[in-house]
């Protein structure tokens, strides 16, 4: 998988990560912020080349604040940017 992202410690600690992948036109930006009462990572993505507050149509998703939570945040990605 070729997205930057922070290990599960970098969450856990309560922090905030965005990052984006590009290749040529090619553009998928990502937000991914933890909710450590819930023990969940909350997930953005969105196409435009725009910042999270400006983005427009933004896909959403919920994981556990977990390995396996890692797991599946970083294959919704994947599939995100396969349908970009």
């Amino acid at each position: 998988m070729m997205f930057d992202m922070r290990k599960l410690i970098f969450f856990q600690e309560g922090n905030d990560f965005a990052g984006s992948r590009t290749e040529g036109s090619h553009l998928l930006r990502y937000r991914v912020n933890p909710d450590k009462e819930n023990q969940l990572l909350l997930a953005w993505c969105w196409k435009e080349d725009k910042c999270f507050e400006r983005a427009g149509e933004r896909a959403e998703k919920d994981f556990p604040l977990s390995e396996e939570g890692m797991e599946g945040l970083l294959a919704w990605l994947e599939e995100n940017w396969e349908e970009a």
